[in-house]
């Protein structure tokens, strides 16, 4: 599995390590559906604009030397927070980045305890160049 960078930081640097990824080709498109009388099926109205994916991935943590799961999970709260969406890049497509925006993770006893864990990021659904 390759590994992820979020905000220009290579996840490595807070021992994770990618496990899986969940990632959406495309957003769900915005059109509508109409029903009218009469009429078998639906009526489209075309709205081609996408609403935002998400996309999850599983990381695992290895502790950084001198450090505790404790620790090494309050570390990462700084390194997923963020006030706007922000890059996040896959290592074996290094050329485009998703604009991310952390959204969640699971519980900190879970993380504690497996040393695997979700984390959720919203992201735009059009990729940008790097």
């Amino acid at each position: 599995m390759c590994d992820i960078t979020f905000k220009g930081i290579h996840c490595s640097q807070f021992g994770l390590e990618v496990m899986d990824t969940e990632r959406p080709l495309f957003g769900e498109f915005s059109d509508s559906f109409i029903k009218l009388p009469e009429v078998s099926g639906s009526v489209v109205v075309t709205d081609n604009s996408e609403s935002d994916i998400e996309i999850r991935i599983q990381f695992l943590l290895t502790p950084l030397p001198g450090q505790t799961y404790y620790d090494a999970c309050r570390a990462l709260r700084g390194y997923f927070k963020s006030s706007q969406k922000e890059r996040l890049i896959f290592d074996e497509d290094s050329k485009w980045a998703y604009m991310a925006k952390f959204i969640s993770s699971e519980d900190f006893e879970r993380i504690v305890d497996d040393g695997l864990f979700w984390a959720t990021f919203r992201c735009s659904p059009d990729m940008v160049a790097v």
